[in-house]
């Protein structure tokens, strides 16, 4: 009798999974089926266009009967066709990346689409700007120097290279060092800025933000963040960061987390190797890492809309083997003139740059 209860209690479990098991496959919801693609004909997959300019949209007659075609840009819709081709001018807010979707409706049901990724560049070319040496001051010709900028006429310097990473505050006409905080040896320093009375300054691959007194240089905490730190400035409320890509980051100057990101384009194409960063009149000014320029950037849209190129402002006499790259900028506030030099360098330069 016991095995008989078994047996019909193992019977009656076996049902109710069944059971179970079949109601569960009667509530799953049926996968939707793919809708066929579009006979998208223009444009091709990874093309890039500048920002302004007229878009080409087009596809292929087919045997299918459409109500409407509609065209959408990262989401926003951009255009309704009337016809298998449009000119569609690209009004995008920010450039790079951008997925163009077109999709065909017929009563009211999408029946057909197709998606490819664009590239919106710059307008149009940058502006080559020119410059005049107005000052040239003594500089560290140890220091590989890495952020830079001027307050209440002190220079305040960020070096790297492990082992010898510093932040300092100089005097600017003489080059000498009137404070400095030494970094662990474990510290590669990048970047610096000043942001309410405090210093922030990164490390290369350590992904941790040293935040300084700016009056003391004392450290007052460690913030980490993701990825490598390159170059650093400030708008005010955030901190903006470069990583040696075309992308610079807006951060929160209380915990460093992303609260957007830009990216630089200009009307060739990705412009790389951002490193050390300033504000100026409302635009981001950067140091390209191993070439002499200086590209001015739109905080807006990242837009190329300038370059300087600084190739001869070091002379040959004060070059030697261990001199290094141009990089470093920094802007007097009270006459706009910008301080510029580089790794190993023997000075630091008062520069006036114009149309």
């Amino acid at each position: 009798m016991y095995c008989e209860l078994r047996i019909w209690g193992f019977a009656l479990a076996l049902l109710l999974v069944s059971c179970g098991g079949e109601a569960q496959r009667r509530r799953a919801p049926l996968a939707a089926a793919p809708i066929p693609t579009l006979p998208l004909t223009s444009p091709q997959n990874r093309a890039s266009i500048k920002n302004g300019d007229r878009l080409t949209i087009a596809y292929r007659r087919s045997d299918a009967k459409y109500d409407s075609v509609v065209a959408s840009l990262d989401g926003k819709r951009i255009a309704r066709m009337a016809d298998t081709a449009a000119g569609i001018p690209v009004k995008a807010k920010t450039l790079g990346a951008k997925r163009l979707r077109v999709a065909a409706f017929a009563e009211g049901k999408e029946v057909a689409a197709a998606t490819v990724t664009l590239t919106i560049l710059a307008p149009s070319a940058p502006k080559q700007l020119r410059y005049t040496v107005l000052n040239a001051y003594p500089h560290d010709e140890r220091a590989y120097t890495q952020g830079l900028l001027l307050y209440n006429d002190a220079l305040y310097e960020s070096t790297g290279i492990y082992g010898r990473s510093a932040v300092r505050k100089l005097d600017l006409k003489s080059g000498r060092v009137l404070q400095q905080k030494e970094l662990d040896r474990k510290y590669f320093g990048e970047g610096l800025c000043l942001l309410n009375g405090l210093l922030y300054q990164l490390t290369w691959r350590e992904q941790t933000c040293l935040v300084y007194s700016g009056e003391s240089l004392e450290p007052i905490a460690a913030i980490p963040y993701p990825g490598e730190g390159w170059g650093l400035t400030t708008d005010g409320e955030r901190l903006l960061m470069s990583n040696g890509t075309n992308v610079i980051s807006f951060l929160s100057p209380d915990n460093l987390m992303l609260q957007k990101h830009l990216e630089v384009y200009s009307d060739r194409g990705a412009v790389e190797h951002l490193n050390e960063l300033e504000l100026i009149d409302g635009e981001i000014w950067a140091n390209v890492y191993g070439s002499d320029n200086i590209v001015c950037i739109d905080t807006a849209t990242g837009a190329v809309t300038g370059v300087i190129n600084l190739q001869n402002l070091l002379p040959n006499n004060l070059r030697d083997s261990n001199t290094d790259v141009l990089n470093g900028i920094a802007r007097n506030e009270k006459n706009g003139n910008i301080l510029v030099t580089g790794k190993y360098w023997k000075r630091l330069f008062e520069i006036r740059v114009s149309d």
